[in-house]
């Protein structure tokens, strides 16, 4: 992803996951949901471009999918990292209680895949395609002819990542992915599920 991808993929990356129940349980309003997501997105991208591995699938010249990849040294950034990259516009925004409560549920989600980053594992932090584009088969390909040979090309012999979506179980499954690890997260009264997912090769 280059520099002036970013503010398309992000955006992409806004619209895939608008009505997700990762966001809908904090922010049943749209307008609201839709404002942070924009202004979070947008700011992790920037932040993290320069040390994770974004690989974007185009169509007639436009993003239709993106996979934003954790290589095995990965560190988290600096809150003034961030802060250098448009987290103001977060802060800035109201129901900033809500938005801790979502960093919170953001970080116990991903803390199973965190813990196994190192050696020659890898985090697909996440995997988006274009809601116009859905039913393609962008997903599969993205990840089993784009994101796997990628991370085998870096020397990665493993891949993981989550979803909070029943839906997508199947999918990855019949992709060779395994469950190995389950959490029942409390997003503001609502449960939900978060299945983290390995794949060696």
């Amino acid at each position: 992803m280059k520099g002036s991808d970013i503010e398309a993929c992000a955006e992409l990356s806004v619209q895939a996951f608008a009505d997700y129940e990762y966001f809908t349980h904090f922010y049943p309003n749209r307008e609201e949901r839709l404002a942070f997501m924009r202004a979070m997105i947008r700011s992790e991208y920037r932040t993290t471009r320069r040390m994770a591995h974004f690989l974007v699938g185009q169509s007639e010249g436009k993003p239709v999918a993106v996979a934003d990849l954790f290589p095995p040294e990965w560190k988290k950034p600096s809150d003034l990292q961030y802060l250098l990259h448009g987290w103001g516009r977060v802060l800035r925004l109201p129901q900033q209680d809500v938005i801790k409560e979502w960093l919170a549920m953001d970080e116990c989600a991903g803390r199973y895949c965190h813990s196994l980053l190192g050696g020659t594992t890898w985090y697909l932090s996440s995997l988006t395609v274009s809601p116009d584009q859905h039913g393609k088969g962008y997903g599969r390909e993205m990840l089993m002819d784009c994101v796997i040979p990628y991370v085998r090309q870096h020397g990665g012999t493993r891949l993981c990542f989550f979803t909070n979506s029943e839906s997508n179980l199947q999918f990855y499954r019949h992709l060779g992915f395994e469950v190995a690890d389950y959490q029942e997260l409390d997003c503001r009264g609502h449960k939900m599920g978060s299945w983290s997912f390995v794949k060696g090769f």
